[in-house]
């Protein structure tokens, strides 16, 4: 992880980007059977695929990652987005470990890391996109930018902890969510301006990804009031994937779009 939600680690001068072409690691105090499971499970089929990304640098050409690659990608991505922002977490990257403003997970939910333990299939609740960086320099913020609503969802009395994390790497910004029961339609995904890795693991060609700036569209965690519904309500909202064209406090209360909509 070179950079959080969008801006770049720097060396000690604090205004030269930090770079590399080795990925730091992020480690949580784990048992020897947990770390092999971690090793197995996780390390070991992602390499090759984050291999290939670090040697593809900002190159045009073709790079097609089979879905099996992107569902082994989107595992290793959700281990670091998780794992980085864990209480206990250390950084191998000096510029993160001395980061005071490194967001850490409000909430630890056991599903969020039950799967690392047991090398068992993501949960359902998470989404994993992934975009092109330029390496050469990036443009200017863009004028406008979108953002998508995570609402502070409670479903029968049960906080949902949706959140977000966006962080990147050598040409590449992921960014995870977790948001269970409540679909989400990527504006970026629909005009071939990022990728979808999870759910629903599809081939993808890296290389026909355009350049996108990381703050080109972000997720707001928990910018609007609680939103407190039943299972059944949630059904009903649900048939309105959060998107940057939807607000889930007015869908809640009948008014689904934006009010340009």
């Amino acid at each position: 992880m070179t950079s959080r939600a969008g801006d770049p680690y720097t060396k000690r001068d604090k205004i030269t980007p930090m770079t590399s072409d080795a990925l730091f690691g992020v480690h949580v105090p784990a048992c020897e059977e947990c770390n092999a499971v971690l090793d197995t499970t996780i390390e070991k089929p992602a390499k090759p695929v984050v291999r290939q990304l670090l040697a593809h640098q900002s190159s045009p050409d073709e790079l097609i990652l089979t879905a099996d690659e992107c569902a082994a990608l989107a595992r290793w991505l959700l281990k670091v987005g998780l794992l980085s922002a864990h209480p206990a977490a250390e950084h191998d990257h000096p510029g993160v470990q001395r980061d005071q403003d490194l967001p850490k997970l409000a909430a630890v939910r056991a599903e969020w890391l039950d799967w690392m333990r047991t090398g068992s299939a993501l949960p359902t609740g998470f989404s994993v996109f992934i975009t092109r960086r330029d390496l050469r320099g990036e443009d200017a913020e863009p004028p406008q930018k979108q953002q998508i609503v995570l609402p502070r969802l409670i479903v029968d009395g049960e906080h949902r902890n949706f959140m977000s994390r966006s962080f990147g790497f050598a040409g590449v910004n992921a960014t995870i969510v977790w948001h269970p029961g409540w679909p989400i339609e990527h504006a970026q995904v629909d005009v071939g301006r990022a990728a979808r890795l999870w759910p629903d693991p599809d081939e993808v060609d890296f290389g026909a990804l355009p350049p996108v700036h990381p703050k080109e569209m972000a997720f707001w965690d928990g910018s609007i009031g609680v939103v407190a519904v039943s299972a059944e309500q949630l059904e009903r909202l649900a048939e309105h994937p959060l998107s940057v064209d939807s607000d889930p406090a007015t869908a809640f209360f009948g008014n689904v779009y934006a009010p340009h909509e």
